[in-house]
């Protein structure tokens, strides 16, 4: 059926000759589909038609389920090549503008990569509860079976909600070639089990504080103080599949930092000596969160612990640290105006040296913000050094094109990029 919060917002924004005209039925499985030439009900979605895209938009669900099962498909751009590919989101807060600013995300990724893909999303509207083993994959597998349908414009991966196991199940029901990071039984790469993402954090992490020597000959920086790796501070915001990885990543170091703060659904702990990551690494592969399990079992009948606990997750960033990981879907995790509704705003704020993002995540400075936004939707015009120049796009039957750009070097040579 289709999820409670899914049917007021859509029955709220779209008119009834949308239902009559656009619904389509196949068997159990409903189908309301956008093309980018639909600027006016693409609007009522929260979604703004620019050159790049949409060139898809469904709004999909399974009326025979007796779990609720439904959700969004974007397909952003396919000028890179065919078929887009983008994780799945499975929360129970996902809007169609959500998954929209997560596609448009994957087509500049997927063309920065150079990756012969176009970039989608997709993003599951999960129930507002606890979900058992069983029902997760079950609403999975009632989705497959939704996405079959855009099995050669979509391939999908999984993201925050979903693992490598739910693409095994998509693949089970769509086609071995219907998904990617599926696990080592499968033929994948265990890309999910590994920590891909939580690498690149930690690597860039490791990178900074080697260059940040440099940027004490900037008078804004001449007293940063850059400490050691075994006097690094950090807190991870999200101790899930990014910032679990990044945890026992930064503890393998041979001198490893202190991880003094770390957040979930449950709450935040801190401990200014360091928490016992291994431990918490345990628990939560065990039972998921991690937090609130942790206070009951070794803190609630301690006296005289020097560790923080409270409920309030986003208190974490009340903390400070040199090193802060944002790694919780929370795309305005900082802000400086309250009424934008920020998880923390910058006057409340901790003090961090350094922030390495593990999320989809924006500067809280209102002006960065608003040009990366632009930026986002406009890519086919950016800000350029002097020795970089964007040819103009041409347009093709795929859509318009990122991929033409020509890099002066300081010979005078060029090298080029050109359309597929």
């Amino acid at each position: 059926m289709i999820p409670k919060q899914m049917d007021q917002f859509l029955h709220e924004v779209l008119p009834d000759s949308t239902w009559r005209n656009r619904l389509q039925a196949r068997g159990p499985l409903r189908f309301i589909e956008f093309r980018s030439t639909d600027l006016e009900r693409l609007h009522r979605l929260g979604i703004g038609v620019d050159r790049l895209g949409p060139r898809l938009v469904v709004c999909m669900w399974d009326e025979e389920s007796q779990i609720e099962g439904g959700g969004y498909l974007v397909v952003d751009n396919l000028a890179m090549g065919r078929p887009a590919m983008g994780g799945i989101r499975m929360l129970p807060d996902i809007t169609p503008l959500t998954v929209f600013n997560l596609a448009r995300g994957m087509t500049l990724k997927n063309a920065a990569a150079d990756l012969p893909f176009g970039g989608g999303k997709v993003g599951i509207v999960a129930p507002d509860r606890t979900l058992s083993p069983a029902e997760h994959t079950e609403i999975i597998r009632r989705f497959a079976r939704l996405l079959y349908r855009y099995r050669d414009t979509y391939l999908p991966g999984p993201d925050v909600g979903t693992d490598d196991a739910d693409m095994k199940t998509i693949a089970v029901e769509n086609g071995l070639d219907c998904a990617v990071s599926k696990p080592v039984d499968m033929g994948g790469n265990r890309i999910d089990q590994l920590g891909a993402a939580a690498g690149g954090v930690v690597i860039a992490i490791a990178t900074l504080l080697e260059e940040m020597l440099r940027l004490k000959a900037l008078p804004q920086f001449a007293n940063l103080v850059i400490p050691a790796r075994a006097d690094l501070t950090v807190l991870i915001q999200g101790f899930g599949a990014v910032g679990a990885h990044v945890a026992r990543m930064l503890a393998a170091w041979p001198t490893p930092p202190r991880i003094i703060g770390i957040s979930d659904a449950g709450g935040y702990l801190y401990d200014e000596d360091g928490l016992p990551i291994s431990e918490l690494l345990a628990m939560r592969d065990a039972a998921g969160l991690v937090i609130y399990p942790y206070f009951i079992q070794r803190l609630a009948e301690r006296r005289g612990s020097g560790t923080k606990f409270a409920t309030a997750a986003d208190d974490l960033l009340r903390e400070s640290a040199f090193c802060l990981v944002p790694a919780a879907p929370i795309a305005h995790y900082l802000g400086t105006d309250a009424g934008t509704h920020p998880s923390m705003t910058v006057d409340r704020a901790g003090r961090w040296a350094m922030i390495v993002e593990g999320a989809n995540t924006y500067s809280p400075d209102p002006s960065r913000r608003a040009a990366r936004m632009r930026m986002e939707r406009h890519p086919i015009h950016p800000v350029a050094p002097p020795a970089c120049a964007w040819s103009a796009p041409s347009t093709g039957s795929e859509g318009h094109s990122l991929h033409r750009i020509s890099w002066s070097t300081p010979g005078g040579s060029s090298l080029r990029r050109r359309n597929r």
